[in-house]
């Protein structure tokens, strides 16, 4: 009896940690990891053909390593054919963070799942997951954990290849979401003052360095490391966007998952479409055409949407990460003043609910 061929599965996902960890799993079921084509008329006609093969499972990362912007959802939005769009699975491996509600989001506009990491390999993580949902697409058994294991295993292990996830893990036991999550319910959030101006829902970073260090028994350099990667990911920022997180008296503001508005992204995104002035602008002697202004924006969506001005900068936020929008230089991420940005393609709106 002739034996079955394994059956491809498409990636288009950044080296690392993540993407081997995937590639062992997709292995150890028969499935053969292959690259996606590169953008362009190729790609176009490779998605047609994987669109009218439903055994086709597509992995996509979409990450924005912010101020850059260079993946644009709005795009996807328009290229990718819906017949795909459900064995497409996105994620976040090189750079941001997801929240639970940027998942329903995705899910709703047709997407299999929007995912941050596959680098647990844990019994219960996304890894074992997604494995989960290839296995009912393209309709083979459900993988064995044991046989997941051995194929991990043969994975070479580097410390130089370790995502800003997995001392996160190693050191507190939990994914970097979830850590944000738990910070937000158990640190001194509140309103706060300094030379006049108030600064909303926000922590002391010496007091989360302590309640860390106690909670995790681990070093004040080991915390601040934490919360360093915590930021780099977009968990948590200063609230003026001037200081990286370090054991001193300064303001943060977290971007726990938990704690995001109940707002529908695409009306919101609709709101600054609709209402938001985008004209000519000029700084310092230099002309930056078409853009808008980040504080506007903020006014405009605690006005639509009744939210308060730090709800407004986590819906912005999460903008941003799906490619919206972006610094006029791309200098720097949202910021709720008086900066320059530019939407960064007509988007799609589409009424589905977030």
């Amino acid at each position: 009896m002739a034996k079955t061929p394994d059956l491809q599965i498409y990636l288009q996902l950044p080296d690392g940690p993540d993407r081997d960890a995937l590639r062992a799993g997709l292995l150890a079921m028969h499935c053969i990891p292959v690259n996606l084509t590169a953008p362009g008329a190729a790609l176009a006609e490779q998605l047609d053909r994987l669109a009218l093969d439903t055994h086709a499972v597509v992995f996509l990362d979409i990450s924005n390593a912010l101020p850059k912007v260079s993946h644009r959802f709005d795009h996807i939005l328009k290229t990718w054919p819906k017949a795909l769009r459900a064995r497409t699975v996105l994620t976040r491996l090189a750079a941001g963070h997801v929240s639970f509600a940027d998942r329903a989001w995705v899910k709703s506009l047709g997407f299999a799942d929007l995912f941050a990491s596959f680098e647990d390999t844990s019994r219960t993580s996304t890894l074992r997951l997604v494995l989960d949902l290839v296995a009912f697409t393209v309709g083979v058994p459900t993988l064995a954990a044991d046989d997941l294991d051995r194929y991990l295993s043969a994975i070479p292990r580097s410390l130089s290849r370790q995502s800003l996830r997995a001392p996160i893990r190693a050191r507190t036991g939990m994914d970097a979401e979830a850590l944000s999550d738990l910070l937000q319910s158990k640190l001194d959030i509140r309103d706060r003052g300094y030379h006049f101006k108030k600064y909303a829902a926000c922590f002391v970073a010496r007091e989360a360095v302590q309640w860390m260090g106690q909670h995790f028994q681990l070093s004040p350099q080991t915390v601040v490391e934490i919360g360093q990667a915590l930021q780099t990911l977009g968990l948590l920022h200063h609230v003026a966007d001037e200081q990286v997180f370090s054991d001193e008296v300064l303001f943060f503001r977290l971007r726990a998952p938990a704690q995001l508005p109940q707002v529908n992204l695409g009306l919101a995104l609709q709101t600054l479409r609709d209402q938001l002035v985008v004209v000519d602008r000029g700084y310092r002697g230099k002309d930056y055409p078409s853009c808008w202004i980040g504080q506007d924006a903020v006014d405009m969506l605690c006005a639509e949407h009744a939210i308060a001005r730090h709800e407004s900068q986590l819906i912005m936020h999460r903008l941003m990460q799906f490619g919206y929008f972006e610094h006029v230089v791309g200098e720097h991420g949202f910021n709720d003043g008086n900066y320059f940005y530019r939407f960064t393609e007509s988007p799609v709106w589409t009424g589905q609910a977030s």
